[in-house]
């Protein structure tokens, strides 16, 4: 458990946008105050763990106060072996202010002042011995609310089931084959003339997926899959191709490369979209200066296709926005339980469709203590 306070100075906290910042011209720079508490308690048991992660919070605007709102993310599960099987539980919980990247220009007024609530719960069990077949099965249901009524039309439930195969082998890693199905609905969005129904979408993926470590050095997992996305309204554009989802790890003498990036049909928050075709690639390197200091750099990079029904007047029929950060980080450990970060980074947002261009510079200063 760490007790941590962040302070950090942005020079556009209000992403350009003119709502928030209420006819205060140029000035859209602000300082944020940050506290929370970090928590990570497991608890092992003869047959498995439980466990509780994640971080309580709340953030401070100097200037710019109508933004101040809680932080809250916490996941909590338990494992629990039976014979040669694996069963896990998984419940999640998340509340803050909305993206404000999110804000569309035909939100209302005060749309921005929004907290949104995601909720997750998920099960999955996993059989098998040390070589040979592996079988899986996974349920996760995900659901996202909204506290201004404007904004509740991004209120969306999403179930996804994942059935899955995979091989053992010393030489090549696991190698699996999979299938998922899921199925969004936004609960809150009107239903058309016609009794069309509400909007959403329903999902189909399969592929294959390795995971392999290469002696201490290189950890990968990787999937790739041919999804096929189905509209549950007239007049949403369907989507078929490739998705994706990787993360691997390199381990030199020197430094520490971890490298990420997927692509997957998702809800949208954007006003009555459909449905969003997000890719993201990212990648950091890191270098531990001495046992107690290090220094890492960041770059990430998130692009978003948008698909929405002809039937909504004034939503995007399609349109994207892409979105750039940068950053940099140094750590310095003063003892076992103190901890110091200085931090700095760059944020670029353009978009083909009315959601607010913007860049942003930030500066932060971090103090952890543990408990």
């Amino acid at each position: 458990m760490r007790a941590t306070a962040l302070i950090e100075y942005n020079d556009n906290a209000v992403v350009s946008d003119p709502r928030i910042s209420d006819g205060r011209g140029g000035n859209s720079g602000d300082v944020l105050a940050a506290p929370s508490l970090d928590l990570s308690v497991v608890l092992p048991r003869a047959t498995g763990t439980t466990y509780l992660a994640g971080s309580v919070g709340y953030r401070f605007y100097n200037k710019y106060t109508q933004l101040n709102r809680e932080n809250i993310s916490l996941t909590g599960g338990a494992d629990q072996r039976l014979s040669s099987c694996l069963v896990h539980g998984e419940l999640g919980y998340q509340r803050r202010i909305s993206d404000l990247s999110t804000l569309y220009v035909l939100d209302a007024p005060d749309s921005f002042k929004n907290s949104e609530e995601s909720r997750r719960y998920s099960a999955d069990i996993g059989c098998g011995g040390p070589y040979g077949l592996r079988p899986a099965l996974a349920y996760s249901r995900t659901e996202v609310r909204n506290t201004q009524a404007f904004r509740k039309y991004a209120d969306a439930d999403t179930d996804s089931i994942t059935a899955q195969l995979g091989l053992q082998s010393p030489s090549l890693g696991t190698i699996s084959v999979f299938g998922r199905y899921s199925n969004s609905i936004y609960i809150h969005r009107p239903s058309l003339a016609g009794g069309l129904g509400r909007d959403g979408i329903k999902s189909y993926a399969a592929g294959l997926q390795l995971e392999r470590a290469v002696s201490t050095r290189l950890n990968f997992r990787g999937s790739v899959n041919y999804t096929k996305v189905d509209p549950k309204l007239p007049g949403t554009s369907d989507f078929s191709g490739v998705g994706f989802d990787l993360a691997a790890v390199y381990n030199a003498d020197l430094f520490t490369v971890q490298i990420a990036g997927s692509r997957a049909a998702q809800p949208s928050a954007i006003y009555f979209v459909s449905y969003e075709i997000m890719t993201s690639l990212s990648g950091t390197i890191s270098h531990n200066l001495s046992t107690r200091t290090r220094i890492s750099f960041n770059a990430n990079k998130t692009w978003r296709d948008y698909n929405s029904s002809t039937l909504f007047a004034g939503a995007p029929i399609s349109g994207n926005d892409n979105m750039l950060s940068l950053g940099a980080n140094a750590s310095y450990d003063a003892t076992r339980r103190l901890r110091f970060n200085l931090g700095a980074g760059y944020d670029e947002r353009t978009s083909s469709i009315r959601l607010f261009k913007y860049h942003a510079k930030r500066v932060n200063f971090t103090t952890s203590l543990a408990l």
